[in-house]
């Protein structure tokens, strides 16, 4: 606290010193200009307003810089997990019952779904979800949709991302996305904040992390993580 407050006092002496002092300057060079006075006047602004800009911008760079880079710092600190405490997963998921999920029908074979009716299903509340689990009808995730590839899906077949006629079936086919969509982790019910990173960093391209009973992907999803919820963790 003492170094932060002398830091602040320094920054504001040394503004008010430096315009002070220029302002005297400028002020005694118009003054004791004579007849040339109109272009000293001009020689004196173009001089002064620059040097006044420069130190006022290095100082106000300095701080910012300083509270941009420490908020990044500890935004990637917390993703990775670094000094991270035995937090459950427990108290930060969404719970399954706010999930806004595809659920698949008896009988139902996720290949078959249109990509455009997972695409409504997002847009079914306000605002609209960017990513969708498709479920099992035993609420098992297999699949998690991001709006983002959607839209890569659809632009490498030449259509826009509501008029799709394409199925998922079809968007399996291709490899780059089917990894996509399965780039999913899963943690058992007793995991920490510090596992449910650990799994995501595991697997290329996981922005969601799914809670089971016992964290195999063929049970039931009761909670789930995404990769900004798990930035926002202290």
């Amino acid at each position: 606290m003492a170094e932060a407050s002398t830091r602040k006092y320094l920054a504001i002496g040394i503004v008010a010193t430096s315009i002070v002092g220029i302002v005297a300057i400028a002020a005694v060079a118009i003054a004791t200009a004579g007849r040339s006075r109109a272009e000293t006047t001009r020689l004196v602004f173009s001089s002064v307003l620059p040097l006044l800009g420069t130190w006022v911008g290095t100082v106000l760079a300095f701080y910012f810089a300083r509270e941009n880079l420490q908020a990044a710092t500890e935004s990637t600190l917390r993703l990775a997990g670094v000094g991270e405490t035995a937090t459950p997963v427990t108290q930060v998921m969404i719970p399954e019952a706010d999930f806004i999920a595809y659920d698949l029908g008896t009988g139902e074979s996720a290949g078959s779904v249109k990509l455009a009716d997972l695409h409504a299903k997002m847009r079914e509340i306000t605002p609209p979800s960017r990513r969708l689990p498709v479920r099992t009808p035993a609420g098992a995730v297999l699949y998690v949709i991001h709006d983002s590839t959607l839209t890569a899906y659809a632009e490498s077949v030449h259509q826009s991302t509501p008029s799709l006629d394409k199925t998922l079936g079809d968007l399996l086919a291709s490899e780059d996305f089917k990894k996509l969509v399965e780039a999913i982790a899963f943690v058992p019910e007793k995991a920490t904040i510090a596992d449910a990173r650990t799994a995501m960093t595991s697997i290329e391209n996981c922005n969601d992390v799914f809670l089971t009973a016992s964290g195999r992907r063929d049970e039931r999803a009761i909670g789930w993580l995404t990769n900004t919820l798990l930035a926002g963790v202290q």
